[in-house]
């Protein structure tokens, strides 16, 4: 069974469209083992797992916005997301009269987050949803796909039962098909709704720049880059990706241990995956659970201490890029100023380097940035274990976890007492922080 399923018991009701007309269901809608459909009907006064709908909305929401809830990510959690990007992403815009779950979905590149949250006390609306997740919940990216694809499907089959077969629904269907059948259109709706466009929203030459980037790059990093220097960027232009890959930086060639461990990488999640390979890199080097020191990191990146210290960006860069050079080495084009910022960025760069596994050496860019991508978590969760080994941490504190300790900590460990809190919070030691619980911006009422 499939952690998310939309399920749809038929009825007949309404004097609606013949297409709502003829969907009319009891909908739940389930994530896990959470029916995120179960309401209060205020008029009736029962509640039901299952809410009554026409589905034909939402499988026309879901068709309309399929290639972006794969491919396009969350913005910066420090940013309101625009309009737009909520049409596609939140499932209350299916709307035609309504009252749809507060859902949000987002991808991650391998799979999706759910949020969810029930209905504020006090709603007037008609339906009253009872049902919310504390935290995100995941699923694959193919298990959410799957899920859609059998809902607009059996949407269609039932309106073809019901004797309507020719329906905007249909039309909208077919074209989502035949271009994921196509790899080359597949190609670009997958770089135009990481960008922000719906399909064939996106304009030529934008595209045209897209691909000869990803050509150039590699479509792992431009994936990174594309949300950020897309459309969802108040029109920054892609050429902003060559003009900071042209700039100065530091030239290195990572140490062969750590070409080591990124031939060793195990399956699982993001976190895990990266994890392990912190705790393996630290194994091979033979240094335990021990601080690192600058010598020690910037060497497995063949950079110099002192070259970094001195390193300042004459520009505010959005994102930290590493570039192969033809001569074999890595320019790093970092973004942060501040000393323990640069150690952590650096790690992440470490981390990216063992992340992207068999890729081409000559295509091999490396991408840090602020999005909350399956690349960029794994990216983080390498730098903090590296860097502050939970175990360590765990010892070092020996139960005290104000916040004097905590700066203590992360003095000792030279990284900020954020990383410290998360890896505490995410490894059990203290209560997440609010906003690690709560939903990823204001959900509309």
């Amino acid at each position: 069974m499939s952690d998310i399923e939309f399920i749809c018991d038929w009825l007949t009701a309404g004097q609606d469209s013949p297409e709502l007309r003829a969907t009319v269901a009891q909908l739940t809608m389930r994530v896990g083992d959470l029916s995120l459909t179960q309401n209060e009907d205020v008029w009736s006064r029962t509640v039901r797992n299952s809410v009554l709908v026409s589905a034909y909305p939402l499988a026309l929401w879901l068709a309309g916005s399929w290639w972006r809830l794969s491919y396009e990510p969350l913005p910066n959690q420090r940013v309101s997301p625009s309009l737009d990007w909520r049409m596609g992403h939140e499932m209350g815009a299916a709307n035609h009269g309504f009252v749809w779950p507060q859902v949000v979905f987002a991808s991650d590149g391998e799979a999706i987050h759910i949020w969810a949250v029930p209905s504020r006390p006090g709603s007037r609306q008609s339906v009253r949803y009872l049902a919310g997740l504390p935290i995100p919940r995941t699923v694959t990216l193919s298990d959410f796909q799957m899920a859609a694809d059998e809902f607009v499907n059996g949407v269609l089959n039932r309106l073809h039962a019901m004797d309507y077969p020719a329906t905007d629904l249909k039309k909208l269907w077919g074209l989502v098909q035949e271009d994921r059948a196509a790899p080359e259109i597949a190609r670009e709706r997958r770089i135009e709704a990481q960008m922000g466009y719906d399909p064939q929203e996106c304009p030529k030459l934008i595209m045209d720049e897209a691909l000869k980037l990803e050509s150039h790059m590699g479509a792992p990093a431009l994936s990174e880059l594309t949300p950020i220097f897309g459309r969802r960027a108040s029109g920054a232009a892609l050429g902003e990706i060559s003009k900071l890959a042209a700039a100065e930086g530091l030239h290195g060639i990572p140490d062969a241990a750590v070409s080591a461990v990124r031939e060793a990488q195990t399956a699982g999640l993001p976190w895990q995956r990266a994890v392990e390979a912190a705790r393996s890199l630290r194994r091979h080097l033979h240094i335990g659970e021990t601080p690192i020191d600058d010598a020690t990191l910037y060497g497995l990146l063949g950079l110099r201490v002192q070259a970094v210290k001195e390193w300042m960006s004459p520009t505010r860069h959005k994102v930290g890029l590493a570039v192969p050079t033809p001569n074999g080495n890595l320019k790093f084009v970092p973004r942060k100023p501040h000393p323990i910022a640069k150690r952590f960025e650096f790690s992440r760069f470490l981390g990216d380097y063992v992340n992207v596994g068999d890729e081409s050496a000559s295509i091999r860019w490396l991408a840090s940035t602020d999005l909350a991508t399956s690349r960029q978590k794994y990216q983080r969760a390498f730098a903090a274990e590296f860097l502050c080994p939970i175990k360590s941490l765990a010892n070092f504190l020996n139960g005290d976890f104000s916040e004097s300790a905590i700066e203590e900590a992360a003095s000792h460990f030279e990284v900020s007492e954020r990383t410290v809190e998360s890896l505490l919070s995410n490894n059990g030691y203290i209560a997440p922080r609010t906003f690690d619980i709560g939903l990823p911006y204001q959900l509309a009422a």
